[in-house]
């Protein structure tokens, strides 16, 4: 079984439909979604248990998403924040971003925009992958890439490898989980060092 590394999302909108809604999004990549409608509940959660996402609305019925996102970042300085709001003028996107907000989303939030957008915060936070099984993919795809532009067949690259050609095109397909050893005679292989095959996965 896949070992999950959890990614906490912390979702601030006094929108209850909209909570809903996202946590029903995200539930199903493995991320941990919790919600809050009351912004002064969501800082408390977060001055006890920072997360690694946190979605604030800029209209709160009872704050200001600017002061929301500004206090987030000083309780929990290593959190990626990403603001939400309705036709926000020039100098709200403004505000909300020297408050720490670090990417802006349209509401009404779009699906693909909001997974765009996580996948974007994650990467530069350096978790991009959320679990053993998308790692697998991640690290195949970059092997079968980098065979591909050397022009080398999967026999060549597996018999130097000392692997048969099916246990290569199980790696290539993300399908089998490899030792850090056979990697490393794989990018010997393929005449790539190690930290560029696995670099930004």
């Amino acid at each position: 079984m896949a070992q999950v590394i959890p990614v906490r999302i912390l979702v601030i909108d006094d929108d209850a439909s909209v909570c809903r809604k996202v946590a029903r999004w995200l539930g199903g990549d493995l991320f941990d979604v919790i919600t809050f409608t009351d912004p002064a509940e969501g800082l408390a959660h977060a001055r006890r248990a920072p997360c690694q996402v946190g979605l604030v609305d800029l209209r709160l019925a009872e704050a200001d998403g600017v002061e929301v996102v500004a206090e987030l970042r000083r309780v929990a300085p290593r959190m990626r924040l990403i603001a939400m709001g309705a036709f926000p003028d020039a100098q709200q996107v403004i505000a909300v971003m020297r408050a720490g907000a670090r990417d802006m989303l349209q509401k009404p939030v779009q699906e693909q925009a909001l997974r765009e957008a996580l996948q974007r915060q994650l990467a530069e936070a350096g978790l991009s992958m959320r679990s053993e099984g998308e790692f697998n993919r991640r690290v195949g795809t970059r092997i079968r890439v980098l065979r591909t532009q050397t022009k080398r067949t999967l026999a060549d690259v597996a018999s130097e490898c000392g692997i048969t050609a099916a246990q290569l095109s199980q790696i290539e397909l993300g399908k089998s989980a490899t030792s850090v050893w056979s990697l490393a005679r794989i990018s010997s292989a393929l005449g790539t060092p190690l930290n560029e095959v696995l670099g930004g996965l």
